[in-house]
């Protein structure tokens, strides 16, 4: 994925994730649902766009933008076929 335009430094995340990076997927997630409640505080994001490096909390916080506040399961979906996604293109 380093040759993507839209990921200007690249994928920086880890291959083969595990239960702490889906953690990781998932907390990112949780930070953009909180920064699209106007009447919450703010994430770590929510200074700035995310880091231009891709890891798997700043792909949760990107997914989670677009998406908002979703069930366990979907996010759970949208994780296994990031991760198949990545295994695919080493």
């Amino acid at each position: 994925m380093t040759d993507d335009p839209t990921i200007p430094m690249g994928d920086v995340r880890q291959a083969e994730p595990g239960s702490d990076r889906q953690g990781a997927f998932k907390r990112g997630w949780t930070a953009a649902v909180k920064d699209l409640r106007a009447n919450d505080e703010s994430s770590k994001y929510s200074d700035g766009p995310p880091p231009e490096e891709l890891t798997w909390d700043n792909l949760g916080y990107r997914l989670g933008s677009v998406f908002g506040e979703t069930d366990d399961d979907l996010r759970q979906e949208l994780f296994e076929w990031c991760k198949k996604k990545q295994e695919n293109e080493s």
